[in-house]
């Protein structure tokens, strides 16, 4: 009876763990991982943020998703006002810098090179899926406006 009851609960735990893992992702990304840039005590997060990563677009200053970070919740058609919240860039704009990505979001999302018309080379970024350098899609330090979709 004990081996019926564990048999039941393994196959729960594991029926459970595969559909949260269920997700998408670009060709040449890696899946979205759950860890968010490293947190400091400016940078805490609200109680109604706490694990809710899923819903961001992060940015990052340099490849591998290190340098600095800044993030955004929609569609932002002019990142010249979005500023670096860490690293060696913090207080600076993101327009035309940002060189990796994390997509936690179920958005499809496009950026663009051309702040406030959002026209021109895209680069295009699947829900649930990372980039870790966006020069192999030939789109390096050229964002400037982004859009969920």
């Amino acid at each position: 009876m004990k081996r019926n009851f564990m048999r039941t609960v393994s196959a729960a735990a594991l029926s459970t763990a595969g559909l949260i893992g269920i997700g998408t992702a670009t060709a040449g990304a890696t899946p979205a991982t759950p860890a968010a840039p490293h947190a400091t005590a400016a940078d805490s997060a609200s109680p109604a943020e706490v694990g809710l990563n899923a819903a961001k677009f992060y940015f990052f200053k340099d490849d591998n998703r290190h340098g600095g970070y800044a993030y955004v919740t929609g569609s932002d058609r002019d990142l010249r006002n979005s500023r670096w919240l860490s690293g060696p860039h913090k207080g600076r704009t993101v327009d035309g810098g940002t060189s990796s990505v994390n997509n936690t979001t179920s958005h499809f999302v496009v950026l663009s090179d051309h702040p406030g018309s959002c026209v021109g080379p895209h680069y295009y970024s699947n829900a649930h899926s990372s980039d870790n350098d966006l020069s192999n899609n030939g789109f390096d330090n050229k964002a400037s406006c982004v859009s969920f979709r």
